[in-house]
């Protein structure tokens, strides 16, 4: 493996190892370089600031199992399978979305739903006559209502199954629920 890449993972795992003790939003880079045995300069000829590190984490640890779910019929799993992934690194993911930066993880995961729901919904999105503007406030709708009952649910110790709540969004959806 390259020293590039070995540097790279480094930091990763520094980052890591720091957010399982200390919430993201109160770790600097001097810190991460630090525990990576590197300096800030270094740090920064790899990455442009830490909410960099926190998207190629995203990219790396979660995105490749959200994958396979993200179509129309099955996106639920993903966000159960998403959930799967945060309690494994229970202490990690807690910190991590606590940083409400507009960069941090729980935008990352916002942007994330929001793209593919936008893809996803095209046929019920042209049946329904929903354009331009209007496809974009319900695909950031429901993106935000999964990222928020992840957010609740990490909150509030990622006991719960999480597949009951994202059958309530899925179900709500399914049946127009707020329909007259």
């Amino acid at each position: 493996m390259a020293a590039a890449d070995l540097t790279k993972q480094a930091i990763v795992k520094g980052t890591k190892e720091l957010v399982e003790q200390v919430p993201f939003e109160r770790i600097s880079v001097t810190e991460i370089a630090k525990r990576c045995g590197i300096n800030r300069n270094t740090f920064y000829y790899y990455f442009r600031d830490k909410y960099d590190v926190m998207e190629l984490i995203f990219q790396t640890d979660i995105e490749p199992h959200l994958l396979p779910y993200m179509n129309q019929h099955e996106w639920a799993q993903s966000v159960v399978t998403l959930c799967g992934c945060m309690r494994k690194e229970k202490n990690f993911y807690s910190n991590a979305l606590a940083d409400l930066n507009p960069r941090a993880l729980r935008q990352i995961l916002v942007g994330y739903y929001r793209y593919w729901l936008m893809e996803i919904a095209q046929d019920s999105y042209e049946r329904l006559d929903i354009q331009g503007e209007e496809r974009e406030f319900v695909a950031r709708f429901y993106a935000h209502a999964i990222v928020g009952m992840v957010g609740d649910w990490v909150n509030a110790g990622m006991k719960k199954d999480p597949a009951a709540a994202t059958r309530a969004i899925h179900l709500s959806a399914k049946e127009q629920f707020f329909a007259k």
